[in-house]
């Protein structure tokens, strides 16, 4: 099941209020925009939906499934030593509250995403905060983790192979044993239950999809963090949901789609005080 974007909703025009500057023309680079007979027309077989031109219109007459624009107002902008604050807090959050995340708020966390740059514009979100669904969830990864580390940690013979033919990988092959061994330890693929999980999903065929997702993801983590909610992103656990064919059933997930990002949300149980630093990447210049 491929969920299309809906064609009812789409960029319009306010043929009043546009002065044929040809800025949206300019800025399209999907070239489906033109002015021809002192009007304004957009081909919307090429559309992407991108929206650059309703952002850029000075006249604001370009508009999103009839809904005006609103111009920025730059005064809100946080500084960049507010931003350094926030990016240096952020840190993935394993230890939530039992709280539940208010639906509208879940909604405004999720909308947010909307605003990220993408490729993929036929993304959506699964938003699952009912308590039983989410132990599913946790259930069907811990169960896949199991078999994972009986396969990979329980024979020694593995560990021989790593070492013998993939050395270089073997520092990584041991740092997931004892990740593996913790989770099983405890019966539970999370150490407490989020609140919600949000999975990005999209067709699978589009290219750049993960990178469109990864984008997304972002947004949502940065905009709950400001909301005082804790994120982990689910990264790892991709593959085992999307090759589960019960929660895809269950999650309603088409075949020709696929889920590209996955966060858990929640109130945290721990803060963290202290920025790293010193803590740098490395940076070739040429």
């Amino acid at each position: 099941m491929f969920h299309e974007v809906q064609h009812s909703i789409m960029i319009t025009i306010n043929h009043q209020r546009c002065n044929l500057c040809g800025i949206c023309v300019r800025i399209c680079h999907e070239s489906c925009m033109k002015i021809e007979n002192e009007s304004i027309t957009i081909d919307y077989r090429y559309c992407s939906t991108c929206s650059q031109c309703i952002a850029i219109c000075p006249e604001q007459a370009l508009l999103w499934d009839n809904n005006a624009s609103i111009t920025f107002d730059k005064s809100l902008y946080p500084r960049p030593v507010q931003l350094e604050e926030l990016l240096g807090e952020r840190r993935t959050i394993r230890d939530f509250r039992k709280e539940k995340i208010d639906r509208d708020l879940l909604e405004r966390i999720v909308t947010i995403a909307s605003s990220a740059p993408t490729h993929n514009f036929n993304l959506r979100a699964i938003v699952i905060d009912d308590p039983e669904s989410i132990v599913k969830i946790g259930t069907t990864i811990y169960q896949f983790t199991t078999k994972l580390y009986r396969f990979l940690y329980k024979p020694k013979i593995i560990h021989w192979i790593v070492r013998s033919i993939a050395p270089k990988y073997e520092f990584e092959y041991l740092k997931g044993k004892p990740k593996l061994e913790k989770s099983i330890e405890r019966r539970n693929a999370f150490k407490t239950i989020p609140a919600a999980i949000v999975m990005i999903v999209g067709e699978k065929r589009i290219p750049l999809s993960l990178e469109s997702a990864q984008y997304a993801l972002y947004n949502i983590d940065l905009y709950a963090q400001t909301l005082g909610l804790g994120c982990r992103n689910l990264v790892g656990n991709q593959m085992i949901l999307n090759r589960s064919k019960f929660l895809r059933n269950f999650l309603k997930i088409g075949n020709d789609e696929k889920i590209f990002a996955t966060i858990a949300l929640g109130y945290p149980a721990v803060r963290f005080k202290n920025k790293v630093n010193g803590k740098r990447m490395p940076i070739q210049w040429n």
